[in-house]
């Protein structure tokens, strides 16, 4: 069987994420609600936007190398109070000009490509805020080809139904991972996160239980559907409990 391509190399690889790139900026400089926030960009600045898609749709890890990851890049966003309009603007902007540049126009791609749009930019519009207190130490997310999977010429095994979310009784006496907490993800929740953290591991799990937790009940995790509230409300008495194996 063909091994999967990355989106990465789907798109076309660096050559096609720079032409991307360059298209949009182009487009940002007459845009009367997004040319204010860039008027001080760097010339290489859609360079390094480039860098940035490339390593998160599965390419090497050259903004990382570069431009110092994540921590760098949640630096751009800081302090910006971006809106909503400009949010929307950008996405929609990058998506026309992937168009303009001839990226990959097969829905399993621009499903995967956008949804990563989508996620980043509401992403950084909240970390824009006065007052955002985001953690400063994650890892660039990698984006895969996700629920539809990659286009049948890629040579992707089918993928299965999505696992069934029934809710989980409470056992009685105190939560354990082992016994209660491992159970509650699925391999696609894992999968979906080993960018950040492995929900399937113990210690990882206990060393971001504050930001599981608030992202469990704010609906924003796991990636596949909000939560009942049991679940919820069994991952919360585990943390209390001591978070015990």
């Amino acid at each position: 069987m063909a091994e999967v391509p990355t989106l990465f190399e789907w798109a076309g690889g660096a050559g096609a994420l720079s032409r991307l790139t360059g298209a949009f900026y182009a487009h940002v400089r007459e845009d009367p609600l997004l040319a204010p926030l860039f008027a001080q960009m760097s010339p290489r600045h859609p360079e390094y936007v480039a860098l940035w898609l490339g390593e998160v749709l599965g390419g090497p890890p050259a903004y990382s190398e570069q431009r110092g990851g994540y921590p760098h890049m949640l630096s751009r966003h800081l302090g910006r109070a971006l809106t909503e309009q400009q949010r929307a603007r950008w996405v929609r902007l990058i998506s026309e000009s992937a168009d303009e540049v001839g990226l990959p126009a097969d829905p399993e791609f621009r499903s995967a490509f956008v949804s990563y749009l989508e996620w980043g930019s509401r992403i950084a519009l909240a970390n824009s805020q006065p007052g955002a207190a985001p953690a400063q130490s994650m890892p660039v997310p990698h984006w895969d080809w996700g629920t539809a999977g990659p286009p049948p010429a890629a040579g992707a095994p089918a993928r299965p139904e999505a696992e069934e979310r029934a809710p989980a009784p409470r056992p009685p006496g105190a939560p354990s991972f082992e016994r209660d907490i491992r159970p509650l993800f699925g391999d696609r929740d894992r999968q979906a996160m080993l960018w950040a953290f492995d929900l399937g591991d113990a210690d990882s799990v206990r060393t971001h239980a504050g930001p599981i937790i608030e992202q469990l009940e704010a609906g924003r995790m796991p990636c596949y559907g909000r939560w009942p509230v049991e679940r919820v409300a069994l991952f919360r008495a585990w943390i209390e409990a001591g978070m015990r194996a």
